[in-house]
């Protein structure tokens, strides 16, 4: 057998010559036209012939495959053992380019440039009759015209041939064509074609004495570049110019008769370098009737190699970064002549393809081998098909490896990681405890219900090794991994990945690697896993991009933008920017993702050095009324009960986030010189509210209420009040829009399990199985969810009414909303509500605690809702009054520096007058109306109001109070014996699914959601169970008004006036009702009015 090496250049040369559509006219001179002016054939005359070539051999892909049936992928096994090696075999039709032409008198008009650098052969014959059928003899000779030589020349821009041609008029006319030219024929038929292994010429045209099909005999040259493209065209015509004729002219469709292989790397493949291609075993002569759709090989033996040597260096896919070469890269390139060109048969056993590789990973020397015919369908290469190999490295082994990483140490888990013990339509079951602790398996599965796991970190990367392998160096390399998270949310039927939803998936943290580099590739990369959120967390976002309906019916405008506000090095101001009053506070409302900061003081004093209104009273406290002077605070005091002397907190040491009740809302808490920021992410920005505190060496020394929201709360947002009922300097007063911290109503999304797993790149690690390992998350189950890792989203129990932070009368702390549903009704009116869902860490998980705290108490324990249980019976004893009095009020500062046992002026630093609110049936001006009523609010540093807002006097709802009708009646347990009530119906609308009531002043309409208390102690709960909302057909709006009288019992009572609006039977029932004898232990909602209101 003789092995010849290739060195290099010319294959191509015919299939650039061939590449487009030509348009040619063979002219045997320059004769008299038989043509019209319009094309047509003449009964006789000069021949023109529109010529038309392939563009090119078809590339293997898919758009020009013949089928997919085409395609095969199989596995082999190397000659030197290991890993099994895939070889991907492609088939595809060569690309046929049909050329429209415009046929001319004298020859044809020019088609590919490539194809007039050459000539054709061109034969035919003259018969009568039909043409014979495949089985019938045919003993018809070239008698037309044999193997003539047609050229194009540049100078004329015309097809010439070496003899003339002209149509006989009459009979018919087959054509045979053929690319490229050989003049070689034998001198007649008796001739043998020549020796094989040195033919010269390789293509040889059967004698003119021939009979029937002109045939072409052929040797496939060793030498590689030597290899041509042969081609083939027919036409079938009368001699008078019909038949295979187009505007006159014969068509001659060139079509390839070998079949072209070519080798490529898979998708699998290392990069590395190629350094010898070859094909052994294989027939290289067969003889050709043009035309036809098989060859007959000529030589006995299936004994000839054509072989490359040439190194082909394999880089890594630059376009993702990676270590396999990209796939399709051609390792016998067609630009060198490289593709090898080889005679149509059916393979033997023998036929084998082998690969010299050398691989980048390990430098390591492979042989590479497969017998085509395993590998080719049906073993056999037909003609003018491309037959693609795909080769790649798999007998190399690949574990691809990915370490999971998802760390809890900051996660913020429901409800602090404990688990409401309620269920539907048990709000409060026989327990211990509100809550019970999550184990640690529900800890490990928690995914939060905006789909993001935060803080995670992935190891990806494969062990390359070869099987057998003789050096150490190939034994164990290391290389990075290229993968994809697919997760499911139907149980593993459905499948989704980021290409699908390219908001999801991985995202690497901003300036970390999205994968490990090749110094240490098993280096952990960070970043985020995000997963499909619960519906309702998507609905109740939308509202900030301007999408959904307000409880009120109003469509919201979109308060998100793209760049969103602030940045990590220069957060957005919450102060300075703020277009409703440039003034710091205890509650900052946020309408947009982004960075934020805002100075560390107390409640509204930055920037107001000289300005000690919000925390001194401004007098002589020693000329106040007996009446009322134990009950005012001359100066606010901070976290350790001592005294306010400037607005800047000192000791700061750090800012942390107490809790929140959206996953992610607040993140990136920091404090730095006097400020402290935090950051609101695009991806979990929704409605919700967070609790921001900074600590000292004493532990919390001040805290702040971040409110998420679509509102927005200016100028043209808020609602101004009739003349009927101005403040003290004459103003009417401004209400907000709605209660503070307030979140829309949504239905329920149930808890629910999401899938993921790990898909690695196919074309670094092929079928691998990736060993997967995992931390802080559910482990990979095992049979058939083996490698699927199980989250665990809670559910969002339904809000019918919406919710909003609730506040302890006089605490600027905000306390966790509560929400009511179909789930939470029950025949107990008092206990009907749940609390919302939270998220904290453990120690700052919102709950309840002992009531009769200090201010400075309340001020290091923003978190904890102050109460005390009820009394088991209502008899009157010393013990009874104690415990309702605890019960009552929150506070109780006797034993603190200040020593005042209940405080009237929390909410306004000039408050010492107590107030009455309660309708009066036929009082000429109601209390509600009167002093201290009426008086202008001092906004103090424990006001829990945004900048420019402040909590109300009880008139500023007067406007409401004033449609109520009223009426006298009888009422024996009162010592007059009478008692006011409305009159007539109530001047609310309540909604038909109740969830609120609606009240119109002046054509203003003002809705109230009903969205409860968080309630005092009952008799059924020890403090210890937690603390619980309630009451869900009511509303109780807190104002700044106090109501008391000090006796000198150290039990005498006190209160707080509220707006009060009730659905269950009573007195004033769906009436707006001011109310004067409140406790200020229950949780209140605030709807602030604005500040600023004076002359």
């Amino acid at each position: 057998m003789r092995h010849f090496r290739i060195f290099r250049p010319s294959f191509g040369l015919m299939l650039r010559m061939l590449a487009g559509v030509a348009v040619c006219a063979v002219s045997s001179s320059c004769t008299d036209d038989t043509f019209d002016k319009h094309g047509h054939q003449g009964a006789s005359g000069m021949l023109a012939f529109d010529v038309a070539a392939p563009g090119s051999w078809a590339d293997g892909s898919a758009a020009t495959r013949v089928a997919d049936k085409d395609i095969s992928i199989r596995k082999l096994t190397q000659s030197e053992g290991g890993k099994p090696l895939y070889l991907v075999t492609e088939i595809a039709e060569a690309a046929v380019d049909t050329a429209a032409s415009n046929a001319i008198t004298r020859g044809t008009t020019t088609t590919e440039e490539t194809f007039k650098n050459h000539s054709f052969g061109l034969s035919a014959t003259c018969y009568t009759g039909d043409w014979p059928g495949e089985e019938e003899t045919n003993k018809w000779t070239t008698n037309f015209a044999h193997n003539i030589k047609v050229s194009y020349t540049e100078s004329d821009s015309k097809w010439k041939s070496e003899k003339s041609l002209y149509w006989v008029g009459s009979e018919n006319i087959k054509f045979f064509a053929y690319s490229p030219y050989s003049a070689a024929a034998p001198a007649s038929s008796e001739e043998g074609a020549a020796d094989a292994d040195d033919a010269t010429p390789s293509v040889i045209h059967s004698a003119a004495d021939a009979t029937g099909i002109p045939t072409l005999t052929y040797t496939v040259p060793t030498d590689v570049t030597k290899q041509i493209d042969l081609m083939y065209a027919t036409a079938d015509c009368g001699g008078n110019g019909t038949g295979d004729v187009r505007n006159g002219a014969v068509q001659l469709n060139f079509k390839h008769a070998l079949t072209a292989v070519t080798i490529k790397t898979g998708e699998k493949m290392l990069a590395g370098k190629v350094t010898k291609i070859k094909i052994s075993g294989v027939h290289g002569s067969g003889s050709y009737p043009i035309g036809a759709t098989s060859w007959t090989i000529t030589d006995e033996t299936a004994g000839r190699t054509f072989s490359i040597d040439n190194e082909t260096a394999l880089d890594g896919n630059k376009d993702k970064n990676e270590i396999m070469t990209k796939p399709g890269t051609i390792l016998n390139g067609d630009d060198k002549g490289y593709t090898f060109m080889m005679i149509p048969q059916e393979l033997t056993d023998d036929a084998k393809l082998t690969i010299s590789f050398t691989d980048k990973l390990t430098n390591t020397e492979r042989t590479l081998t497969a017998k085509l015919k395993e590998f080719t369908k049906n073993g056999i290469w037909e003609i003018g098909k491309q037959y693609t190999y795909s080769i790649n490295s798999t007998g190399i082994v690949i574990t691809p490896v990915i370490e999971l990483k998802v760390n809890r140490d900051n996660t913020l888990y429901p409800n602090g990681g404990y688990k409401g013990t309620w269920s539907a339509g048990n709000p409060h079951p026989s327990s211990p405890s509100l809550y019970i602790e999550m184990t640690d398996k529900e800890k490990q599965a928690y995914l939060p219900v905006s789909g993001i796991l935060n803080d995670v970190s992935i190891a990806a990367y494969m062990k390359v090794a070869q099987a057998n392998a003789e050096s150490a160096a190939a034994k164990k390399q290391i290389r990075k991994l290229d993968f994809t998270i697919e997760w499911s949310i139907d149980g593993g039927t459905t499948w989704n990945s980021s290409k699908e939803s390219p908001e999801l998936g991985w995202k690497p943290a901003t300036g970390s690697q999205s994968r490990a580099d090749d110094t240490d590739p098993t280096q952990p990369v960070s970043g985020s896993i995000i997963l499909p959120a619960q519906s309702q967390f998507t609905y109740m976002r939308n509202f900030l991009y301007g999408k959904g309906t307000t409880i009120e019916g109003q469509t919201p405008g979109k308060t998100i933008t793209d760049a969103g506000n602030g940045s990590k090095d220069a957060p957005y101001d919450l102060v300075d920017r703020n277009v409703v009053a440039q003034e710091s506070a205890n509650c900052y409302i946020v309408n947009d993702h982004g960075y934020y900061k805002f100075p560390a003081y107390y409640g509204n004093t930055y920037n107001k050095e000289s300005d000690t209104s919000s925390y001194k009273y401004k007098g002589d406290i020693n000329a106040i009324s007996d009446k009322t002077r134990n009950f005012v605070l001359g100066e606010f005091v901070k976290h350790d009960n001592t005294p306010i002397t400037g607005g800047e907190i000192s000791g700061i040491e750090d800012a942390i986030l107490l809790w929140q009740d959206s996953p992610d809302l607040v993140t990136e808490v920091k404090y730095d010189n006097g400020w402290v920021s935090f950051r609101v992410p695009e991806e979990s920005i929704n409605q919700g509210n967070a609790v921001i505190a900074v600590r000292g060496s004493e532990g919390i020394l001040w805290n702040w209420h971040i409110w998420v929201t679509h509102r927005e709360w200016d100028e043209s947002s808020c609602h101004t009040m009739s003349d009927d009922n101005l403040n003290q300097y004459d103003k009417p007063f401004i209400i907000a829009p709605c209660n503070l911290g307030y979140c829309e109503p949504h239905v329920e999304d149930v808890e629910r399990n999401i899938l993921i797993r790990f898909v690695a790149n196919g074309e670094q690690v092929g079928d691998n199985e990736i060993a997967l390992t995992v931390s802080g998350a559910s482990q990979p189950g095992k049979d058939e969810k083996k490698g699927i890792i199980t989250f665990t989203q809670p559910e969002i129990a339904a809000s019918a009414a919406g919710d909003n932070t609730y506040y302890q009368w006089g605490r600027k702390d905000p306390m966790l909303p509560g929400i009511h549903n179909d789930d939470t009704y029950n025949t107990d009116k008092e206990l009907d509500m749940v609390n919302k869902m939270f998220y904290s860490t453990e120690q700052y998980r919102f709950t309840s605690s002992e009531s009769a705290r200090s201010i400075g108490e309340s001020i290091q324990f923003p978190y904890q809702f102050f109460m005390h249980q009820r009394p088991p019976s209502d008899n009157v004893t010393e013990q009874n009054k104690i415990d309702n009095y605890k019960r009552r009020h929150w506070h109780d500062g006797r034993n603190a520096s200040y020593g005042n046992r209940t405080i009237m002026n929390y909410w306004n630093t000039q408050l010492t007058t107590s107030g009455y609110a309660n309708f009066i049936y036929g009082k000429e001006v109601q209390y509600y109306k009167q002093s201290p009523n009426n008086l202008y609010v001092i906004k103090t540093i424990y006001d829990p109001s945004p900048a420019g807002f402040k909590i109300p006097p009880i008139k500023a709802f007067a406007d409401f109070f004033d449609m109520v009708n009223l009426k006298e009646v009888t009422d024996a347990t009162k010592p007059s014996g009478k008692k006011t009530v409305s009159a007539g119906p109530p001047n609310t609308v309540e909604t038909t699914e109740f969830k609120g009531w609606t009240v119109t002043v002046e054509s203003q309409p003002f809705y109230f959601p009903a969205t409860g208390v968080r309630d005092m102690g009952v008799k059924e709960q020890e403090v210890g169970y937690g603390t619980f909302p309630g009451f869900s057909s009511i509303t109780y709006i807190a104002t700044s008004g106090f109501h008391g009288e000090y006796t000198g019992d150290n039990n005498a009572n006190s209160s707080c006036l509220i707006l009060s609006i009730d659905r269950r039977d009573g007195d004033f029932k769906n009436c707006t009702k001011p109310i004067e004898g409140t406790n200020n232990a229950y949780g209140f909602t605030v709807r602030p009015i604005r500040d600023g209101q004076k002359k």
